[in-house]
Parts: C-alpha cells; sequence; structure tokens
C-alpha cells in the first residue's frame, strides 16, 4: 500500500497543450544531455568505480554481537 502523496499533481490540459509541453520536455532533456552529459558520465563512472573497489559484504569483518 502506497500512502504516500502523489509528487505532482498535473492539471487537465487540452491535447496541443500536452503535446506542446511533451515536446518541450523532450528538447529540454536533449539539450541538457548536449550540455552535461560528458559530466554525468564521469560522475556515474566515478560512482561504479568506487562500488567496484569495495569490498563485498562477505570479507568485511564480523559483527561482534548477532543482530538479533
Amino acid at each position: 500500500m502506497n500512502d504516500r502523496p502523489e509528487p505532482f499533481v498535473f492539471p487537465e490540459l487540452p491535447d496541443e497543450a500536452a503535446a506542446a509541453l511533451d515536446q518541450f520536455l523532450e528538447d529540454l532533456y536533449y539539450q541538457f544531455q548536449q550540455c552535461y552529459g560528458i559530466q554525468l558520465y564521469r560522475y556515474y563512472r566515478a560512482l561504479d568505480e568506487r562500488a567496484a573497489r569495495r569490498p563485498p559484504l562477505s570479507t568485511q569483518l564480523p559483527l561482534q554481537d548477532p543482530p538479533f
């Protein structure tokens, strides 16, 4: 059961307005990727590399006390 409210409440739009908004958002996303794509690639690649260097959970020190 999901009791969280919806993060966005979208109003009813005429078909033409919905299509124009859709096109705007697609253009915005495309331009954003063109401008910041390399930076995003570097950021996510660095996250992946840090995760790869992290030891697996099975090789980490055991807990001193059992969890239950």
